[in-house]
């Protein structure tokens, strides 16, 4: 999971129409008094929210949000990460109606996460779909003028400080960051995040996975040109300058698992070429154990 601040649709010219069309079907729904009308209107409007997925894609790049996949044989979701219909753990909720058509409360979602799914490992059905558990229950947010004290389970990528708390295994799980080992709070939205969002699917673990082995790869790769270097052979510091470029460039926001990339990159921290050259350009985000695997 990244960070994706959302300021950055705003003013964006190509998006504005979008924006414009959103907020325009969001008051029409907020001024609909009558509940099934309502219903039918939210429905009538889903073109709106889909419209977002092309704009979200160019400017935060085509993957997930959630889990950082790339999906290119499928569509990614326009997810409600307040659910517009119902809420699983509330049944007399009906869910967050009156944010259906609020584009910041649409995430890009792949179909793993968004979806309910059976994990062929588990053999547990989860996925996304109507939850959204909170830390307290009692606060949760039941009409449009009300105020929302809410406090959700699940790790939103739009909130600066929620990535934060997922770290990564070599092994491809994600882990609970190890400054927070000691938050009950940060421990409980981890656990309900890694289920409910499907971060641990087999196939998405596979992928950081072999990201592990590329960018350990390239660590080597990048070793042998510093020795080279330091023998000044002629080559090497280009050499060794491709290394570190390819190495910043997996960690950038665009491409998969970038952040589980910025854990696997600080594993090599030790190098001083890495620590020198590749880490000011990254993110400084701390793996669990050094060398560690789960």
């Amino acid at each position: 999971m990244r960070y994706i601040n959302l300021q950055l649709i705003v003013g964006d010219e190509q998006a504005a129409a979008v924006i414009k069309a959103a907020e325009q079907a969001r008051a029409e729904i907020l001024n609909e008094g009558d509940s099934e009308r309502r219903k039918k209107l939210i429905s009538a409007h889903r073109q709106k929210w889909v419209a977002f997925r092309e704009h979200f894609e160019r400017i935060y790049g085509q993957k997930c949000w959630y889990t950082e996949c790339v999906n290119p044989g499928t569509d990614d979701d326009i997810d409600h990460y307040r659910p517009k219909g119902r809420i699983f753990e509330d049944d007399e909720h009906g869910g967050y109606w009156w944010e259906a058509l609020h584009w910041r409360n649409f995430r890009l979602s792949c179909h793993r996460a968004n979806r309910l799914r059976e994990n062929p490992e588990t053999g547990e059905t989860y996925g996304k779909g109507d939850h959204f558990p909170l830390l307290n229950p009692t606060e949760r947010w039941r009409e449009p003028n009300g105020a929302c004290h809410e406090k959700p389970m699940l790790l939103d990528p739009v909130r600066a400080g929620d990535s934060n708390i997922l770290t990564f295994y070599p092994n491809g799980k994600v882990a609970l960051g190890p400054k927070f080992g000691n938050d009950d709070e940060a421990r409980q939205r981890f656990e309900s995040s890694r289920t409910y969002l499907h971060l641990d699917w087999p196939a998405i673990c596979q992928g950081r996975q072999l990201l592990y082995v590329d960018i350990t790869r390239r660590v080597d790769d990048g070793n042998a040109a510093a020795a080279s270097l330091a023998k000044g052979n002629v080559g090497a510091r280009d050499w060794l300058d491709r290394v570190v470029a390819g190495l910043i460039e997996l960690a950038q926001p665009a491409q998969p698992y970038s952040r589980a990339a910025q854990v696997y990159i600080r594993y090599h921290r030790a190098q001083r070429w890495v620590e020198d050259e590749v880490l000011p350009h990254i993110l400084h985000v701390e793996p669990i154990v050094e060398g560690a695997a789960a």
